[in-house]
């Protein structure tokens, strides 16, 4: 609508129309969740007291969508009409599963389908796996189901960190910024401008749920699953993005650099779904062995602690990143999992004393 603009005060203009449509957005929204009940009540699991709308995804789903439909440039970025698509199918699978809940299964056949929407209509897939376990260009054939699987599993791991005030988004805005940043460079305005738009959108809504107290809301799977979904598109495209720019900003280990941003979420799911096929239970089981859980115990249930520690790693992994963005992707990524290994080693040996002092009390 307004992408005849110069590329400057579009970027401008999007990102201070989705922090005005979310920050605007937030009370009506939450007065609705509470004269709707569209509550999250606790249970064993839970982390909070008292009834919290979680219904907090329609501000930042709401936001991104209204500023990226109005600022961006569709026939630069054919893709972005089946970005959008597969963002509004993955919204509502989670806000019907916010709502109504279904089961883990129904919920991922829906994410599958936001993803297939992307892929097919949108020819979206990686195409290059820059040297790692020494492929270079890869065929549809290979590029299709790796974008496919992916794209879901990032989807669920962005979800599963949603357990504590503030972490997910807070986690998503650090890496939209670092993409954004990168995005930048490589000269992409289009996905600088997406980045920027859904940082924007986050903002009132990491705000509101970190300190907010009469308006608190949490996110949500709508918010949650969306957020993942973008994500996961920002990361396989700053891999093609690489391919052509190269010398701009050089960054030889595309797939190792993404993985080092992601991979907090990335390597706590996947340590918890090995963890939980070892004990004989579903991958989707929910515990309480979440890393931030962990750092909740030793923190004595204070989340703003526990997220800001987080945060600071995530940010340390995303230093870690683009200082390693030449090595081989295959010693990034070992890296990355001996440091997130030794990092919740530490954490977990911490918060499992702390329990014995508190039993033996």
């Amino acid at each position: 609508m307004l992408s005849f603009l110069p590329d400057n005060l579009r970027f401008v203009f999007s990102i201070i129309l989705a922090l005005l449509i979310g920050w605007n957005l937030r009370i009506p929204v939450f007065k609705i969740a509470i004269l709707r009940n569209f509550v999250d009540k606790p249970n064993k699991r839970s982390s909070h007291t008292g009834c919290v709308p979680n219904i907090g995804g329609i501000v930042v789903f709401l936001a991104f969508l209204c500023s990226f439909l109005i600022f961006v440039r569709f026939n630069v970025q054919n893709e972005f009409q089946y970005v959008v698509l597969g963002a509004i199918l993955i919204f509502l699978v989670g806000i019907y599963d916010d709502l109504l809940e279904i089961s883990p299964r129904k919920k991922v056949k829906g994410e599958m389908l936001g993803v297939l929407a992307l892929i097919i209509g949108g020819g979206f897939y990686l195409s290059n796996l820059h040297g790692f376990l020494g492929f270079d260009v890869i065929s549809p054939w290979v590029g299709v189901p790796l974008t496919f699987i992916g794209l879901v599993g990032l989807i669920n791991a962005i979800n599963l960190i949603d357990g504590i005030d503030g972490l997910c988004s807070g986690v998503a805005l650090m890496d939209c910024m670092f993409f954004g940043f990168c995005f930048y460079y490589f000269g992409s305005i289009e996905y600088t401008l997406m980045c920027g738009v859904l940082s924007a959108s986050i903002v009132p809504f990491f705000f509101v749920n970190l300190f907010g107290k009469r308006s608190k809301m949490f996110m949500g799977d709508s918010g949650a699953l969306m957020v993942g979904f973008l994500l996961g598109v920002m990361a396989i495209k700053f891999c093609e993005v690489d391919v052509a720019v190269r010398g701009t900003f050089s960054v030889g280990a595309a797939p190792g650099v993404v993985f080092s941003a992601l991979a907090i979420p990335i390597l706590d799911t996947l340590r918890l779904f090995v963890a939980r096929s070892l004990r004989g239970a579903s991958p989707f089981s929910p515990d309480r062995r979440h890393f931030h859980h962990k750092l909740l115990i030793i923190y004595d249930g204070v989340h703003r602690k526990a997220t800001f520690t987080i945060l600071i790693l995530n940010l340390g992994f995303i230093l870690f990143g683009l200082c390693g963005r030449n090595w081989p992707n295959e010693v990034l990524v070992v890296a990355d999992i001996v440091l997130f290994s030794l990092m919740f080693y530490i954490v977990d040996f911490i918060s499992k004393r702390k329990l014995a002092r508190q039993n033996a009390r």
